[in-house]
C-alpha cells in the first residue's frame, strides 16, 4: 500500500526547489550535492528522496517550471488583437525583463545548466523555450519583411541576447525602471543607436 501524503507535502517540496535554486545558481548543478540540499534544507538525505528521485528531478522541476512561466506570459501576447507589431514587442521585452530580474536564479540555470539533464528532459524544455523565440521571430519578421530569410533568425537572437543578461546586472530600484529600460532596448534596436536620446 502507498505511502500517504503529509498535508504539507507541496509545501515542503516547494521549499526544497527553492533552497536548491539557490544552491545550484551559487554553486553549479554539478557542484551540488544531494547531502548539500538535505543540509540546507534541515533535513536528511533519506526524507529528500520522499520528494524527488534524483537530483536531476530537483533541476528538471526548476528549468520546467520557469520555461513554463515564460511561455504562459508570451502566449497570451501573441492573441491580444489590439497590438500591432512594435507594440507586441515593447510587452515581450518588457515582460521578459521582469521575468529575468523577479527569477535571476532560475533565468541563470536555464541559461547554463539545461546540459545537465538527461536527452528527453533538455529536448522537451528546448521545445518549450522555442515558444517564446518564435514569438519574437514572428514579432521583428512582421516589423521588417524585406528583412533576408538567413538573417531572420541571428536577429532575433540578437534581440533577445539584449534581453538575456539582464538578470546579472539590472538593479529594479536603480536609475532605469522595467518599463524604461525595456522602451530603451526596443527604440535601440529598431532605430539604432545613434538615434536615440532617450529622455
Amino acid at each position: 500500500m502507498a505511502r500517504p501524503q503529509a498535508n504539507d507535502y507541496k509545501k515542503k517540496r516547494e521549499h526544497i526547489l527553492q533552497v536548491a535554486t539557490q544552491l545550484f545558481a551559487q554553486q553549479s548543478f554539478h557542484a551540488t550535492s544531494i547531502t548539500d540540499i538535505a543540509k540546507a534544507c534541515n533535513t536528511s538525505k533519506s526524507r529528500l528522496y520522499h520528494y524527488f528521485p534524483s537530483k536531476e528531478q530537483v533541476l528538471y522541476e526548476i528549468l520546467n517550471e520557469h520555461a513554463q512561466t515564460l511561455v504562459n506570459t508570451f502566449l497570451p501576447i501573441i492573441k491580444e488583437p489590439t497590438l500591432d507589431a512594435k507594440e507586441r514587442l515593447e510587452k515581450y521585452a518588457r515582460h521578459f525583463l521582469r521575468i529575468n530580474v523577479k527569477f535571476r536564479a532560475q533565468h541563470k540555470l536555464i541559461l547554463g545548466e539545461l546540459d545537465a539533464l538527461p536527452q528527453a528532459q533538455r529536448d522537451q524544455i528546448a521545445a518549450s523555450l522555442r515558444q517564446p523565440v518564435e514569438a519574437i521571430f514572428d514579432t521583428l519578421v512582421e516589423l521588417n519583411p524585406k528583412l533576408e530569410e538567413k538573417l531572420q533568425f541571428p536577429v532575433t537572437m540578437m534581440f533577445i541576447g539584449m534581453l538575456n543578461w539582464t538578470h546579472t546586472w539590472f538593479e529594479e530600484d536603480g536609475n532605469l525602471s522595467i518599463e524604461k529600460f525595456s522602451a530603451m532596448i526596443c527604440e535601440t534596436f529598431l532605430n539604432g543607436f545613434t538615434n536615440q536620446t532617450f529622455e
